[in-house]
């Protein structure tokens, strides 16, 4: 189970995609300011922040550098209606999935599955590839 955070100000969306995965075994809680977003990144509270990158306020990609810089390990979803209009190519690496709205709740649950268990894997990579150094030298 892992936990996860949807920010958005299209809160009926948001509370859809949350009930899909609480329904999937997962924990998932909803906001729709960035701030408030941020905060619970700053305490590491979550896994997987999915947020929308067209919110009104501090979102776009300076939403995205801040989380980067106050929650590298937590994996991230972007949402928005046009993704190529908005976020710049050098982002693209940080985010796990960019989602174009409408959101489907399965495509959705499989994106966030996928990501959570690539966030998994990396670690380990990272791991092996340190060990395999190690013992060339």
């Amino acid at each position: 189970m892992a936990r996860v955070m949807i920010c958005d100000d299209d809160c009926a969306m948001a509370e859809t995609l949350a009930a899909a995965l609480v329904a999937s075994g997962h924990d998932a809680e909803t906001c729709r300011h960035t701030m408030d977003m941020l905060r619970a990144a700053a305490d590491g509270q979550f896994d997987l922040i999915a947020f929308g990158l067209d919110m009104a306020g501090f979102g776009r990609a300076g939403a995205l550098e801040a989380l980067s810089e106050i929650a590298p390990r937590t994996a991230l979803i972007a949402l928005h209606d046009r993704p190529s209009d908005i976020i710049r190519p050098a982002a693209h690496a940080r985010l796990a999935a960019i989602l174009s709205r409408p959101i489907a709740t399965d495509v959705f649950v499989r994106t966030v599955t996928r990501a959570l268990n690539n966030q998994r894997v990396a670690p380990a990579v990272e791991a092996s590839s340190g060990e395999h150094l190690r013992q060339q030298f």
